[in-house]
Order: C-alpha cells, then sequence, then structure tokens
C-alpha cells in the first residue's frame, strides 16, 4: 500500500464517498419489511454494483489495486450493514449515509493493518 499523503488522502476519500454512496442508496431501498438475510445477499450485490464505477474512475488517480481492493470491499460491507440495519428498523438517510462512511473508513484501515502485517511475515527475497 501507498505512504504518500496524496495517494492515502485519495483512498480515504475514495472508500468514505464509495462507503456513504452505497450506505445512502442502501437505506432508500431497505426497510423493516425485508428479510434481514436476503437483504444482507442483496445489500452486497447492490454495493457491488455501486462500487464499481467510482474504483475504476479513483483507480486512474490513485492507483489501481490501491483503491478498487479497499472500494470493493467497501462496497459490499457497507450495503451488508446498512441493510441489515434496515431490515431490523428503519434507518434515515443521514444514518445510512453515516454508516457507510464508517464502513468505508473501517476497510481501508483493515486493508492497510492486514496489508502491513502480510508484509512482515513474507520472506525478503531481494537485497
Amino acid at each position: 500500500m501507498e505512504t504518500r499523503p496524496y495517494f492515502v488522502f485519495g483512498d480515504l476519500l475514495a472508500n468514505a464517498a464509495t462507503g456513504g454512496f452505497v450506505g445512502l442508496v442502501s437505506s432508500l431501498v431497505f426497510g423493516p419489511a425485508w428479510n434481514m438475510m436476503v437483504a444482507m445477499f442483496v445489500g452486497m450485490a447492490i454495493g457491488m454494483v455501486l462500487s464499481g464505477p467510482p474504483a475504476f474512475g479513483l483507480g486512474a488517480l490513485f492507483g489501481a489495486m490501491e483503491v478498487m481492493v479497499p472500494v470493493m470491499t467497501t462496497g459490499m460491507v457497507a450495503g451488508m450493514v446498512v441493510s441489515m440495519s434496515a431490515a431490523m428498523g428503519e434507518v434515515t438517510v443521514a444514518e445510512g449515509l453515516r454508516m457507510g462512511v464508517l464502513s468505508g473508513v473501517g476497510v481501508m484501515v483493515a486493508t492497510y493493518v492486514a496489508n502491513a502485517v502480510i508484509k512482515q511475515r513474507t520472506p525478503k527475497w531481494t537485497s
């Protein structure tokens, strides 16, 4: 993963914006009438579809692999979290947006931490 501020800020912006957008749409689509398991799978699918265009567009600016993996994961997580919350009780648009942004930031942090742990555990094969 990148450590230069431009790319880190770009990753943060991409994940927060995508998570917020997916959360907003999920809060509009889902409600208490949905079965929680069905809402989870449909929310994940909606999140994958909605996070595709931002992943490709922002990947050109901030690095394809550094943006696409966390943004696509953010779309799935935000879609699942907001849809399942909406299936349990009414979720406002603002709350869906907030949950989506927090999901995006959480996925980005988890991705960076996982990358650091994996890099430490791999043998150094170059000198």
